[in-house]
């Protein structure tokens, strides 16, 4: 895939994935035989007067229209099968990674010992990077299909034999992915088997749903890779464009009077359509090796990453509040007035500290009876004076 700018009319200017080079080379034999014509015409070598029907501008209207249609549906088709693609491939990931995560979690609270908690977790973790592996390895039609994995020789070697049996058929359907599936699964109920997951089972069923519509996912996935677009609708798309190619030029030398009008609306008329029709050809199946094809391996990358990050012990520990933080709901709302910090600036800025106590006055409402105290923080950084500072604080009436 070719990330780009659309505000930027210089990251449009290339030729890497464009169809221009393709569409040109066809474009091009156009154009010079229009050039040829037109030149033999003007010189009383070639005389074009009995084809009447080239004069004619109705008819190759008519056909141009029906060929430009054509091509066009064929490109919203192409356009729904990537995009189809593309979120069926998201979305297959997102739920496994969900998946793991949430029975990672189950697996936090769990009162047997570390070491066998840590064991079933980091299984859980190398399964599902296989399962996703597979899935690409099946969707893909890649020269090299060596998706890498999470720590896969942790692994005895003689455990994948069955699953490395398994070969792609005619249609590029192993079987790979529903055998990890079942790994997954079993080995989630021998946890629960054995007392290391004591989560309610309508909860731990809610992993098996997320497994489950992964795998749907992947299923919509396949069908793309599978099903090409249907031949006698490309091989009408291939006819229809060669007879356009041919009939091109003579209808232009027929209407035009310049040598050079001719040669130059040949090959724009070509060049356009067999754009179009190349568009349709890079959409159609975007589990390839063009450049306009999804990024697998990326993917794939970004979500190995993801499921380590989820062994990390730190992914687990939750922020705890300071002891100057406020559980009363209307500080809350006070504080509010005066303090909206994103994360990053937060960290970045270490900005006073608000500290509000409620007065011991009972008889004023909760948003008066409101002491605000502005603490600097330890050895703060020397910078531009806080707002918070010259801002001044509502005054509380005295008790």
């Amino acid at each position: 895939m070719i990330l780009y700018d659309n505000q930027s009319y210089l990251s449009l200017c290339r030729l890497t994935g464009s169809v221009f080079p393709k569409a040109c080379r066809l474009a091009l034999p156009c154009s010079l035989a229009a050039l040829f014509l037109k030149w033999c015409t003007a010189e009383d070598i070639l005389s074009l007067s009995d084809f009447d029907i080239m004069s004619n501008g109705s008819v190759y209207g008519g056909f141009t229209f029906v060929l430009g249609f054509t091509l066009v549906f064929r490109c919203s088709q192409a356009y729904q099968r990537y995009w189809v693609s593309a979120t069926a491939m998201h979305t297959m990931s997102c739920e496994w990674m969900d998946a793991c995560g949430t029975m990672l979690s189950f697996v936090k609270v769990s009162k047997k010992p570390e070491t066998e908690k840590s064991r079933f977790e980091h299984i859980l973790a190398r399964l599902f990077c296989l399962l996703h592996a597979c899935a690409l390895e099946e969707l893909c039609s890649l020269a090299d299909e060596n998706f890498k994995l999470l720590d896969i020789e942790a692994f005895p070697v003689e455990d994948f034999g069955f699953l490395l049996d398994r070969k792609k058929n005619s249609t590029g359907i192993c079987g790979k992915v529903h055998i990890v599936v079942h790994w997954i699964k079993l080995h989630i109920i021998k946890g629960v088997d054995s007392g290391l997951l004591a989560c309610p089972p309508p909860i731990l069923s809610r992993v098996y749903q997320e497994i489950g519509s992964g795998t749907m996912h992947f299923h919509q996935a396949q069908q793309i890779a599978m099903w090409p677009f249907p031949f006698p609708y490309a091989q009408l798309s291939m006819y229809l464009i060669g007879l356009h190619c041919v009939l091109t030029p003579f209808i232009m030398v027929q209407w035009t009077e310049k040598i050079w009008s001719a040669a130059v609306l040949s090959f724009v008329s070509v060049l356009c359509l067999v754009m179009l029709n190349d568009i349709g050809i890079e959409l159609e199946n975007p589990f390839g090796e063009d450049q306009n094809d999804l990024p697998v391996y990326t993917v794939h990358d970004e979500y190995t990453e993801g499921v380590q990050t989820l062994l990390n012990p730190k992914t687990w520990k939750i922020p705890s509040l300071t002891p100057e933080a406020t559980l009363n709901y209307d500080v809350l709302e006070e504080v509010m007035k005066f303090r909206h910090l994103s994360l990053n600036q937060y960290m970045k800025n270490a900005p006073p500290r608000i500290e509000l106590k409620d007065k011991p006055n009972k008889d004023l409402e909760a948003s008066e009876g409101i002491q605000i105290t502005i603490v600097p923080p330890p050895l703060a950084p020397e910078g531009p004076k806080s707002p918070l500072k010259s801002a001044a604080a509502p005054a509380a009436p005295a008790a």
